[in-house]
């Protein structure tokens, strides 16, 4: 008598099963590979809107104003002061490509008011056309920066004390929400904190990428054009 062979539904299953491990096991490395390329990608972008908005100054003698109301375009309605000196980048003004960064969200761009109005001159004592970066009245911004080890043993150091301009992108939106570190960036003062991206060992989320704009930076790019003794 012929015995029909085949496969019973626990067998089936079994396979079912094995299979599932073994794509998950495929799956979540190309996650973290995707992962690691939006990353290396907003790094980048960051970047070259810092790079994009120190050549503006180079062109304007002043830092752009932020865009606050997601047209690109920055806010200068008065032709002198910023709207607000806390908005988004203002990519068209700059004549960039990056409006968001790879998660979709806007780079969140804040200004010293000092560093972006139009008016004339460097405070120092002499008449410097077309050149308002307040280099003497406000030798440095009101921005700060802070770096946080999220590996123990955990604190902070000071990494920038009054800079003129900061540029970040807020990363993946988490599901759990932002942590304390990336709130401190988001909540409309002028301490921002920066760290690794994420990181085994991190006490806490943190997807935050922050880069900034020093005074230094400003006045040698200006005497390198010649726009400053």
């Amino acid at each position: 008598m012929n015995k029909t062979s085949g496969f019973t539904l626990i067998e089936i299953a079994i396979v079912l099963l094995i299979i599932s491990f073994a794509l998950g096991s495929l799956l979540i490395p190309l996650s973290s590979s995707l992962e690691q390329k939006s990353i290396d990608k907003a790094i980048v972008q960051v970047d070259e809107l810092k790079q994009a908005t120190i050549n503006f100054v180079t062109t304007n003698g002043n830092l752009p104003c932020p865009d606050t109301n997601n047209d690109g375009i920055e806010e200068r309605t008065d032709n002198i002061n910023c709207d607000n000196p806390l908005g988004t980048i203002p990519f068209v003004t700059l004549g960039s490509p990056h409006g968001t960064d790879p998660w979709g969200q806007p780079f969140i761009y804040r200004v010293t008011a000092a560093f972006a109005d139009t008016t004339n001159g460097t405070a120092c004592g002499t008449n410097t056309t077309n050149t308002s970066i307040s280099l003497c009245s406000n030798a440095d911004g009101d921005i700060n920066v802070q770096g946080w080890n999220l590996s123990p043993p955990v604190g902070a150091t000071q990494l920038a004390n009054g800079v003129p301009a900061v540029i970040l992108s807020t990363g993946r939106p988490l599901s759990i929400g932002p942590s304390a570190l990336e709130q401190e960036n988001t909540d409309n003062d002028v301490l921002y904190s920066k760290t690794n991206y994420g990181g085994p060992n991190s006490s806490m989320p943190f997807n935050d990428i922050v880069e900034w704009i020093s005074a230094n930076q400003l006045i040698g790019v200006l005497v390198r054009t010649q726009q400053l003794p």
